[in-house]
């Protein structure tokens, strides 16, 4: 790349990652997890990185993202809102696989398959960024560098998965539960919001078809932890008021990234 087309690229880079103040649930570029991208677009000539720009579209509750079994045509990122992801048993049901926050990517295990694997569908009102990786065949052998970050891109981010997937395997409800919240709180505090007090974007029967157990027992459940002040219920907000205790029911640990703490950002 020429010092003319990096210096455009740069300009670029900038333009897509310019701040300006965030809505409440409304991620920062830098917290967002497609900020890594933009450094691998130097790895590649400046006419097949325009084509790789980020693009933002809202996605009105319940409609979807993409759906199962559609081609893959990019990756999201969740820029406000939130967004559920699905499959459809052969009852026609729905089977709760995972929810994305603010900040978290949406359908990168796709490319290696060409298909969307489930079904997303927003929460709420919800911004998404789109990044059309759908054509990396474009790039080819030529910039192997590139493919192997994104290789590992897309391994830690299935790590990340991976975690969504064993709040279930939990043995009881109050475990489940109190997993499925410590969870949510450290994932809002990676990505720049407070992880004391936040909003659940998901209906009790999503959690209850998440977590596997029934919505009812979900209902008992908040409102045994709250009758013992380990959190606080309010709507669709709920504050966490005893974090150790929750960690002790859930045998989860916290870890914050450094420097963040529980404070509260709503």
């Amino acid at each position: 790349m020429s010092l003319t087309e990096k210096s455009v690229a740069s300009g670029m880079a900038e333009r897509i990652i310019a701040i300006r103040t965030p809505r409440r649930n409304e991620v920062t570029c830098e917290r967002c997890e497609f900020h890594g991208f933009l450094q691998l677009f130097n790895e590649i000539p400046l006419e097949l990185a325009q084509i790789f720009l980020f693009r933002q579209r809202p996605v009105p509750k319940g409609e979807s993202v993409f759906r199962e079994g559609q081609p893959f045509h990019g990756v999201y990122a969740i820029k406000e809102g939130g967004v559920k992801t699905y499959l459809t048993t052969p009852q026609q049901s729905e089977r709760i696989l995972s929810f994305y926050l603010p900040g978290e990517l949406l359908g990168l295990e796709a490319i290696r398959t060409t298909h969307y694997q489930s079904t997303a569908v927003a929460l709420e009102n919800t911004q998404v960024c789109w990044l059309p990786l759908n054509q990396l065949d474009l790039l080819g052998d030529r910039f192997p560098h590139f493919q192997e970050q994104l290789i590992h891109v897309l391994a830690v981010h299935l790590a990340k998965q991976q975690q969504q997937f064993i709040l279930s395997a939990r043995q009881s409800a109050d475990e489940r539960l109190a997993a499925f919240l410590l969870n949510l709180s450290e994932r809002y505090v990676r990505h720049g919001f407070g992880g004391e007090l936040f909003r659940l974007a998901m209906l009790r029967q999503d959690i209850a078809n998440f977590l596997g157990i029934s919505m009812e027992t979900v209902s008992r459940t908040f409102k045994r932890f709250q009758a013992k002040k380990l959190l606080n219920v309010t709507g669709k907000h709920v504050r966490l008021l005893d974090v150790p205790a929750l960690q002790e029911i859930a045998q989860y640990v916290f870890t914050p990234p450094p420097g963040a703490g529980l404070h509260s950002t709503f």
